[in-house]
């Protein structure tokens, strides 16, 4: 009866919510980037350009296992890249890296002016939104940072492109050792996304991240009620990740849906449509019953 509950609310709020459908199939295309295998999901025959959202996976979850979300996500009205990162050659583990806000950029300019790429056609690379899961979480924070933090970045320094517009983090948290590090993002709005059973990212250093997160003109702490820490992939622990012990209350395609139609209304929200600023802000916290909202 609760995952029916749910459904309804969701398409309730999918009324309410602007862009909530791309109106054209999404389609999918596998890409390589500076040597990176990456999966593209975007709206076919969009009649605009629409943002690059870049979804950084968790460490070591294969890039098939988010294919629910980017898909969902890429029906609001975005072209979702999804890559798979090996930092180290012959090393079987995959994570994400800071760079790779650069090199999808650097990769949307040149798909954006090859007349002959169908994915060129609909993107706009002049705006880069991140969506992380867990360590892809707290790459985006230090990226927006402009932290070179490892494991996530190795070197002296290192600059966000100018293109990064907004972040969500899907259970995400920056500890470092023992306590919460507290990071110094440079203007750029973050939301937290995370599941009331979280047993990796753990609700309270979760929260305590958000709170010791400055320099942001806009943060949001969103809980997914019931949820673990793999709302986000296809299905529960995934294979290769470290698994999380709690088993969520939600239905898989209720979690999904939810954690796809707050990313996207966050997303839009910080690029001026003001019915999405309005959802974050009045409707969806009214009227959402699978999510508690703290706003800053």
């Amino acid at each position: 009866m609760r995952a029916v509950f749910l459904a309804a609310a969701c398409l309730l709020s999918l009324v309410l919510a602007p862009s909530a459908a791309a109106q054209q199939p999404v389609r999918s295309a596998e890409v390589t980037i500076e040597g990176d295998a990456a999966t593209v999901f975007y709206p076919a025959g969009s009649d605009r350009r629409l943002p690059v959202a870049l979804l950084l996976p968790g460490a070591n979850v294969r890039k098939q296992y988010y294919t629910g979300f980017a898909s969902a996500l890429a029906d609001y009205g975005f072209v979702v890249v999804v890559p798979e990162h090996y930092p180290l050659p012959f090393v079987g583990y995959s994570l994400p890296s800071e760079h790779l806000l650069n090199r999808v950029v650097a990769w949307a300019r040149t798909q954006a002016s090859d007349a002959d790429s169908a994915i060129g056609a609909v993107l706009d690379p002049s705006t880069l939104l991140v969506a992380g899961h867990s360590y892809g979480a707290a790459t985006a924070i230090y990226a927006a940072a402009d932290r070179c933090q490892p494991p996530f970045c190795f070197g002296l320094t290192y600059r966000h492109p100018p293109e990064l517009r907004a972040i969500v983090g899907h259970g995400a948290n920056t500890t470092v050792g023992a306590s919460v590090d507290a990071v110094a993002v440079h203007g750029v709005p973050v939301m937290f996304i995370n599941g009331t059973l979280d047993g990796i990212s753990e609700p309270g250093e979760a929260y305590e991240s958000f709170t010791r997160l400055t320099g942001s003109p806009s943060t949001a702490f969103v809980n997914l009620l019931g949820a673990n820490h793999f709302g986000l992939t296809d299905e529960n622990n995934p294979p290769g990740a470290a698994p999380d012990p709690r088993i969520p209350t939600t239905t898989w395609g209720a979690t999904i849906a939810s954690t796809a139609r707050w990313t996207a209304m966050w997303f839009l929200a910080q690029l001026g449509d003001p019915v999405a600023h309005d959802y974050v802000h009045r409707v969806g916290p009214q009227q959402d019953s699978s999510v508690a909202i703290e706003l800053r």
